[in-house]
């Protein structure tokens, strides 16, 4: 790396003052005074009046060529010898020529440069700065800081998973597929490599996706597998990535090697569902998805950093009115139990009904359409014949309604001669 760091003296500085550079704990200067012969030895300063600048030649050579530290002197007349290090303390010592002093407002540039300089910065730092006269009288003192820290990578979502599942066979998406047959969603990120604009950055090697939902479709014969999701940039499938699950986990890496997301701005890297299933498997209510991500590096003893955790992802939902009563008992003596539904809407909405029973045992069926702007009851009866349930079932019922979110709402209750007692609905829960 290249340290310049600049100097502006504003009090005379006298020839055989000696200037010290002490540099906080942040700052490594183990191979700087390797380079200077150890602790406090003295190296000297090849000064290049001509051009104003002064070289520390650690090749002992009286020339510019094994320099590592430049001094720049600009215009000015005074020049500075006797370089020294000492890594423990963390201090750069160095004098004042014999011959002319530094004026007041004079300033100086010293740098650091090339990797064999050996100066390794872990984060934000300062250097302090100090000067006595030949008998150690002080003169000035300040401090500067040298270097901050920002975040090198960073990873944003663009556009979440959003697609709305058809109700009927959950195949395909009604809304908001990102292919014409509604087979596709497309899950889309942005990561960004700052190294270009550090002094100091990491090497990326990969970006590790880590993308978690309800995958599990709860098809035994066609269940969702890592190949129905392919990770992409823009729409160029990554080539020789992993994508894997285990019903609710996808991972994948989007690798440099490959040329998938390099060092700069907008990598765009999208995950697509349905590349295999192609409308073919049921696509789960994943609930919330979230994203997590690290990255790889190259830099040895650096172990994969964390850029992002649980990012909103988005979610897939079925693309109607899901109404569900959990608790919904039927065909038990001296107890009667409907529910009731206004359907909002000039459009009438078919039904399709669902339920499990306190034995797991699991029902489907379906319903007499909700006729638009009315109020249809559905009786225990009818339910129980749809769903084929016996006698004395607790059910959690489920109502697929083929209507917009708000246009179908519920009211549902139980009689047992003596009263009504409502049941509370997801509706009334808000539960989505």
């Amino acid at each position: 790396m290249t340290l310049p760091i600049d100097f502006v003296i504003n009090k005379v500085t006298p020839a055989a003052s000696v200037i010290t550079l002490t540099f906080d704990s942040k700052v490594d200067l183990d191979t700087l005074e390797t380079l200077a012969g150890g602790e406090d030895e003295v190296v000297d300063i090849f000064n290049d009046i001509t051009n104003g600048k002064g070289y520390v030649d650690f090749g002992g050579t009286g020339d510019a060529t094994s320099t590592e530290v430049v001094f720049n002197y600009g215009t000015g007349s005074f020049t500075f010898d006797r370089f020294a290090v000492n890594a423990d303390a963390g201090t750069i010592t160095f004098e004042v020529n014999l011959g002319n002093a530094i004026t007041a407002d004079s300033a100086f540039r010293m740098t650091i440069s090339g990797a064999a300089a050996g100066v390794d910065i872990s984060g934000a730092s300062s250097v302090a700065y100090s000067s006595v006269d030949s008998v150690d009288n002080a003169i000035e003192t300040g401090v500067g800081q040298i270097a901050t820290e920002t975040q090198q990578f960073s990873l944003t979502v663009s556009t979440g998973f959003n697609g709305r599942i058809e109700r009927l066979t959950q195949q395909t998406f009604a809304k908001n597929a990102t292919d014409v047959a509604g087979n596709t969603d497309t899950l889309s990120t942005i990561f960004i490599d700052r190294a270009a604009s550090l002094e100091a950055s990491l090497t990326l090697t990969a970006v590790n996706y880590t993308v978690e939902g309800d995958f599990d479709n709860g098809v035994t014969a066609s269940p969702l597998v890592g190949a129905d999701f392919v990770a992409d940039v823009a729409t160029t499938p990554i080539a020789g990535t992993e994508v894997l699950t285990d019903e609710d986990t996808l991972t994948f890496s989007a690798i440099v090697a490959d040329g998938i997301v390099s060092n700069g701005a907008n990598n765009l890297v999208n995950v697509v569902f349905g590349t295999a299933a192609a409308g073919s498997k049921v696509i789960p209510q994943t609930g919330m998805i979230d994203l997590s991500a690290t990255v790889s590096v190259s830099d040895a003893g650096v172990d994969p950093i964390k850029v992002v955790t649980d990012l909103d992802a988005g979610s897939w939902a079925l693309d109607a009115t899901v109404i569900n009563i959990p608790y919904f008992p039927v065909g038990f003596d001296g107890l009667s139990t409907s529910v009731h539904f206004a359907n909002e809407s000039a459009n009438d909405a078919d039904v399709i009904v669902t339920a499990i029973d306190q034995a797991g045992n699991e029902y489907s069926g379906t319903m007499a359409d909700l006729a638009g702007d009315t109020v249809t009851k559905y009786s225990q009866g009818a339910i129980m014949s749809a769903l084929s349930a016996p006698a004395g079932s607790k059910l959690s019922v489920t109502f697929n309604i083929d209507a917009n979110d708000g246009d179908v709402n519920a009211y549902a209750f139980s009689n047992a001669g003596t009263g009504r007692q409502a049941l509370v609905t997801s509706q009334e829960k808000g539960i989505k």
